[in-house]
């Protein structure tokens, strides 16, 4: 008798694929998230009373747009992608995915929030008591925190006490550890998805223009989460309901044109220098869609993609312990040691703190896995 075997869910060179990517976007956040410039090196110590050298040249300017504001801008995108797209494909029921993602997300999101509430509370008070000249906001401790603090600290919600000219925004960025607005909007969307998922099966074309148009017209935050959130977890769910051959699409597009169009948008974007204006949203689009091409690149180099495979559990790790904890204290003791007074020290900063950080924060995370494997699979949503 024949033996009939189903079609696998998600084909071998997309799950590759994905898979060669998700180091490499951990490493993009990274180098997101240690990026001085003088507006924010003027924000970061307006308050404080400190003043800090910071002499970058045009050169070391637009070296860091093009990498943190530029290219690496497909990071976060793309893991909303990859979620929505994964969990469409599976096709868990509700009960089954909620649990999933309890133990792969919400679980190391109160772990870490934890961790990060310790340093900022202990380890925090412990310094000002004992080297005070290494704390920039000595009177913001964990013990003067209301209630409001809590909500904005750990979920980035109630912001406008932290961001001035950004009131009544729904969804911002947590100040405990900024990434993990990745995490708290991942979890709402996979809350919300059989709502998106029936809409989109009901109404495809007029649901995807209702999820770009906040993204393009700079709508801060809608149903709790952030517009680009929204937008690409959508587009990963059609992804993965009509099981949309994305890879073989993307492939058909020439490097050239996809290197053009990236290119016009950067530095048009950039020029008005915003951060969400209508070129960078496109920009961050023409982003995703180089690093979905050279996801191809790595994974036909089978020595490319067996690093990227054994790095690739390591994506949650490094996304999770770089910042504020590892990030701030290299940038700490670096800016010590090298202060940013020539334009050289400031790209030296810029790449050495990136690099010690993903260094350090990968060695950590295998160094765990390696004494403590359970304690490592816990923090790390059970990714081995």
């Amino acid at each position: 008798m024949e033996i009939q075997t189903s079609k696998p869910l998600i084909g071998r060179e997309t799950s590759r694929r994905i898979t060669s990517l998700r180091f490499l976007l951990a490493v993009f956040v990274v180098f997101i998230h240690n990026n001085f410039t003088a507006k924010s090196v003027a924000e970061i110590f307006q308050d404080t009373g400190v003043q800090t050298a910071f002499c970058q040249n045009a050169l070391g300017k637009w070296t860091q747009l093009f990498i943190s504001d530029g290219i690496a801008r497909c990071a976060v995108p793309l893991f909303f992608l990859f979620a929505a797209y994964l969990a469409a494909r599976k096709e868990d029921s509700y009960p089954v995915m909620l649990r999933k993602k309890a133990k792969s997300l919400a679980l190391p999101f109160v772990l870490w929030t934890g961790l990060y509430v310790f340093f900022y509370g202990g380890i925090k008070l412990l310094v000002l008591r004992i080297a005070p000249q290494f704390i920039l906001n000595p009177k913001q401790t964990v013990l003067s925190w209301t209630a409001a603090d809590w909500l904005h600290k750990v979920l980035g919600y109630n912001a406008e006490k932290i961001e001035p000219g950004l009131q009544n925004i729904p969804s911002s960025l947590p100040e405990l550890a900024v990434q993990f607005w990745f995490v708290r909007d991942l979890l709402i969307l996979f809350a919300l998805s059989p709502i998106l998922r029936r809409l989109i099966r009901k109404f495809p074309a007029g649901f995807l223009a209702l999820a770009c148009v906040p993204f393009f017209a700079d709508v801060p935050g809608v149903l709790f989460v952030r517009t680009d959130a929204l937008l690409f977890f959508c587009l990963g769910t059609y992804w993965g309901i009509y099981g949309i051959p994305l890879f073989e699409y993307i492939d058909r597009i020439s490097w050239a044109e996809v290197a053009v169009l990236f290119a016009l948008t950067f530095l048009f974007g950039n020029m008005f220098d915003g951060d969400k204006n209508v070129m960078c949203q496109f920009m961050v689009f023409f982003s995703c869609v180089l690093m979905l091409k050279c996801s191809a690149l790595i994974e036909r180099n089978e020595k490319a993609f067996a690093t990227a495979s054994f790095l690739a559990p390591m994506s949650f790790w490094l996304f999770a312990v770089h910042n504020p904890l590892l990030n701030g204290f290299l940038v700490k003791v670096w800016l010590r040691i090298f202060p940013m007074t020539t334009p050289a020290r400031c790209l030296a900063e810029y790449f050495c703190v990136n690099i010690l950080t993903v260094v350090l924060g990968t060695a950590s995370g295998l160094l765990l896995r390696k004494i403590c494997s359970p304690l490592f699979s816990v923090l790390n949503g059970g990714r081995k």
